[in-house]
């Protein structure tokens, strides 16, 4: 009803609106130079604001709008290369002449932190900044948002992002990575039909990872994307525009260089990496376009002394961009990208036991067209397309010697009762798995600009109307192994070989709307965004869906309230469809044995096994949804300016893994004849039936995240007198996470001596609270003369604490053996018959976690000289300050903050 609500009031307002008045209208146009060489640079994206038409300077520089109704306007002009810039115009008939700065280090300014954007709550991280950094991927890169912490580069692990989170549980940590979309060069990176996953030993936790190195059902590797060739990044973390989806959390978007510019060539070094890249961007020929070419080779390792826990990346990129036309109305941008990952971990050669050998290799390949073709028509303003297509290699293999005692095997499929064989008591796994994931995705969009001079009051329209298509599948040979020597399991859990290509493929379906408004009402500028988005996962018709529609209206209001100082508010849904791992976890298998018989004789042994199969594929699962709003306050006074946001999110119905029992019964045969030489004749009545509660984890819609806080950024202009400048950036962020459904206190049934009559079921399995607040003050030195800026960031964690929240003891019901479930009110939990059915609640559980302010100071310099060449340099933790920290509810010692860390860049400008 809301959503149908917002739909016919956004429909009058753009009605009333598009009207049609007789205002004066005016013109802007120029020619932009650049400032060194006083050349023309072509190819520079010129954006009008606020009204949001865009043009491309031709090859004399060049540029025109047109129809535009007398008001304040400013250039937004961006090129690659060039430091972007903001300039005020008015209308008139005069040629502008707008000079560009190349970006280099001995400019009177230079940008080395991220930058505030109005709409949106979003941070802007140019290649200034990226080049001061030193980013080994584009996870370190996202230390420059507000929030977030300054870590040492780290290609041990996975590398995730959680925006507006703190640490709370796994399960929080996930879902909000999962949500966070990475975008590059329009194209939305998919995990969607990642199922690099393994079969969860019960002696685990729910959910646990596999012994192996992957995300699935996470968010990207972040790892997996180089930063060299990304010429900005741009990072939202308040509500989107309507153009993106399949997110909840926020949004990355990655541009890469495409264009022209010199050969350059990189070189990074740091005693745990070696880094180098090379790319260059060149014309071919006078009508040919432009191509860039771009390769990043890394080596990793966890620890210098060693080489058996090594990460190696390769990435390669060609992209190509042409105007099909002198005045660039049709331009098409073609990009061929691939990239290799080896995260492995060898065998030690003093090893000779168990053999220990865990790698994950993946290696991809996508290709992407888009083209924009500007109509010059009133009535359609432009035209784009963009079409994408992934295909991924993705093979994780492990071995280890496994020794237990001698246990029956089975290869059994279905449900049966059959004569089996012994197993080994010892043996070699080594098992392998094959994913061959694809995804493909499609964009049709139209864009309708109606300036001032022809609507209502003089307020100007920038209407999008998009049609999206995305589709994941995955057609890999899945886990591959010997079923007569599988992985480690244990409480009668079999395991068998699966194939990926029987899952189905997961389409989704999207419309979408949008309109920018601009303007000026009671003297007061203002930029209005109104969007809705409707995403249909799994469709079976245009509105239908399998797994459920997502209706998602968005709204992003800036209002001027004084000169140079403007009001923000913002509110917004966004939905993230489940993955191929949690619709289609697989079949699980239990192995009983129901006549066990291992005579000195072989020809006298007998094994009866029952097998029970659990199918679990097709899960019923819905997108999770999270609801956001937040106010903010961004100023512009002298020297300083600032942006501070209040904001407020839920996340509802994400995903996670839960353990549950199912009962089975089990017949237990006894002899009744020993023949010499043959095995022996069973009995067909058994002597006894007995109750079996068979665990396993399934996938669950019932987490709950709850995110508020505040976030600001503070800049003092520099300094003359020492040629420095300050920028201020932090955050206070609450986030509470619990489970909002049934718990079954699995581990009561699996892993008693005895089969317990009931498995209680209760309300809650966790319910944390973390709180944080931290700031970053970064002080910039600049010497424009000789090309040197010098940085030191002091980050000071003020406030970290968490606590687990009190749960009730009380179950809700039980299990019992038959598998029905029973109800028991609260007076029937407590009362002398069920009490047996109660969880122990520890004294520590509530015990508030509050480590005292943690300090770290880091230290950068980046030099250029004008002959091409640079030097950067980095020290982490000057001081080496590392306290311990006496948890209270572990009892344990905890080691805080990054350890001393340095690394060096040298990159040479051809």
């Amino acid at each position: 009803m809301k959503s149908n609500i917002y739909l016919i009031l956004t429909s009058l307002l753009l009605l009333l609106l598009s009207s049609v008045s007789i205002a004066q209208r005016g013109q802007v146009q120029g020619k932009i130079l650049n400032e060194r060489s006083a050349q023309p640079v072509e190819d520079a994206i010129v954006q009008i604001l606020p009204v949001g038409a865009v043009q491309i300077s031709a090859k004399d520089g060049t540029f025109s709008f047109k129809n535009l109704n007398r008001g304040k306007y400013s250039l937004q002009i961006s090129r690659m290369g060039f430091i972007s810039d903001i300039i005020p115009v008015s209308l008139g008939d005069s040629l502008l002449i707008i000079r560009l700065k190349e970006r280099a280090f001995d400019l009177l300014e230079v940008s080395v932190v991220a930058k505030e954007q109005r709409i949106g709550s979003s941070s802007v991280i140019e290649k200034s900044a990226m080049i001061h950094v030193q980013p080994t991927s584009l996870g370190d890169v996202l230390q420059l948002i507000p929030g977030q912490l300054a870590v040492n580069p780290n290609l041990v692990n996975a590398q995730q992002i959680n925006l507006r989170q703190v640490p709370s549980t796994t399960d929080a940590a996930r879902a909000n990575a999962l949500g966070t979309a990475i975008v590059q060069d329009g194209v939305p990176v998919s995990n969607n039909a990642n199922l690099q996953t393994d079969l969860t030993i019960l002696n685990s936790a729910a959910g646990s990872l596999p012994p192996f190195s992957s995300v699935a059902g996470r968010g990207m590797d972040l790892r997996q994307i180089g930063a060299d060739n990304i010429e900005s990044i741009e990072v939202i973390r308040g509500i989107p525009s309507a153009r993106y989806g399949d997110l909840t959390s926020g949004l990355v978007i990655v541009n890469s260089k495409i264009g022209t510019f010199r050969p350059e060539m990189r070189v990074r070094l740091n005693p745990n990496l070696a880094q180098a890249a090379l790319m260059s961007g060149f014309t071919l020929g006078k009508k040919g376009g432009t191509m860039n070419a771009s390769v990043d080779i890394l080596r990793s390792q966890a620890d210098p002394r060693s080489v058996l826990d090594l990460y190696t990346r390769l990435n390669g990129q060609l992209a190509w961009r042409k105007a099909w036309d002198a005045e660039k109305r049709f331009v098409t941008t073609s990009i061929a990208s691939g990239y290799l990952t080896l995260d492995e971990l060898k065998r030690d050669p003093d090893d000779l036991r168990y053999q220990r050998i865990r790698r994950a290799n993946d290696r991809g390949f996508k290709l992407s067209t888009e083209g924009k073709w500007r109509t010059g028509k009133a009535w359609l303003h432009s035209l784009k397309y963009l079409a994408a297509a992934t295909y991924s290699v993705q093979d994780a293999f492990y071995q280890e010697l496994i020794t237990r005692d001698l246990f029956p095997v089975t290869n059994a499929t279905t449900d049966t009762t059959q004569v089996t064989r012994f197993g080994e008591s010892e043996y070699l796994n080594q098992t392998t798995v094959s994913g061959r994931p694809l995804n493909v995705y499609a964009n049709l969009e139209a864009n309708w600009v109606l300036p001032a001079a022809k609507s209502f009051l003089g307020i100007s329209h920038n209407l999008a109307v998009g049609l999206e298509y995305r589709l994941d599948v995955n057609f890999g040979d899945g886990r591959i192994f010997d079923p007569t020597r599988p992985p480690r399991q244990n409480y009668s859990v079999g395991d068998r070989p699966r194939s990926f290509r029987a899952i189905p493929a997961l389409p989704q379906l999207t419309y979408y709307a949008e309109d920018r408004i601009s303007g000026t009402f009671a003297n007061r500028n203002f930029i209005l965004q109104m969007g809705f988005r409707f995403d249909n996962v799994a469709p079976v018709s245009v509105f239908k869906s399998k797994y459920g529609t997502i209706p998602a209206p968005r709204l992003n209001l800036a209002v001027e309230m004084l000169s140079n100082t403007w009001l923000r508010a913002g509110y917004g849904t966004m939905a993230k469809s489940p993955t191929l791992n949690f619709l289609y976890p697989g079949q699980r298998f239990f192995d009983l044995v129901n006549f066990n018989y291992f005579a000195v004789n072989a020809a006298e042994r007998l094994v009866v096994m029952t097998t029970r199969v659990v199918n679990l594929d097709d899960q019923p699962l819905k997108p999770y949804r999270s609801d956001k709003v937040e106010l903010g306050l961004d100023f512009k006074q002298k020297q300083v300016s600032g942006s501070v946001t209040v904001f407020q999110e839920k996340t509802t119905g994400a995903f996670g893994f839960n353990r549950v029992v199912t009962p089975y019964t089990v017949p237990k045969y006894g002899i009744l004849s020993a023949p010499v030489g043959k095995p022996p004749v069973l009995n067909p009545v058994p002597v006894r039936v007995d109750t079996f509660f068979a665990g396993y984890d399934i996938p669950v819609n019932n987490r709950t995240y709850q995110n508020r806080g505040v976030e600001f950024t503070f800049d003092v202009a520099e300094w003359k007198a020492i040629r420095t400048s300050f920028n201020l950036t932090g955050a206070f962020i609450r986030t509470v996470s619990f489970d909002d459904g049934a718990f079954m206190d699995a581990d009561r049934a699996i892993f008693s001596n005895n089969t317990p009559n009931r498995v209680p079921v209760y309300q809650s399995g966790v319910r944390q609270r973390a709180e944080r607040f931290n700031t970053s003050l970064r002080f910039i030195h600049h010497v424009p003369k000789l090309g040197l800026v010098v940085s030191a960031l002091w980050q000071t964690i003020w406030l970290d604490r968490s606590a687990a929240e009190p749960l009730s003891g009380l179950p809700l019901g039980y299990l019992n053996r038959q598998g029905t479930f029973v109800t028991l009110t609260p007076e029937q939990a407590q009362s002398p018959e069920f009490v047996g059915l109660q969880r122990p609640v520890s004294n520590t559980t509530g015990l508030l976690v509050t480590p005292p302010p943690l300090h770290l100071f880091n230290f950068r310099v980046t030099k250029e000289w004008k002959r091409g060449y640079g030097f950067s340099f980095y020290a982490n933790n000057l001081m080496g300050s590392r306290p311990l920290y006496l948890n209270p509810r572990s009892q344990s010692f905890v080691r805080r903050n990054e350890p001393l860390f340095f690394g060096a860049e040298f990159n040479v400008t051809l």
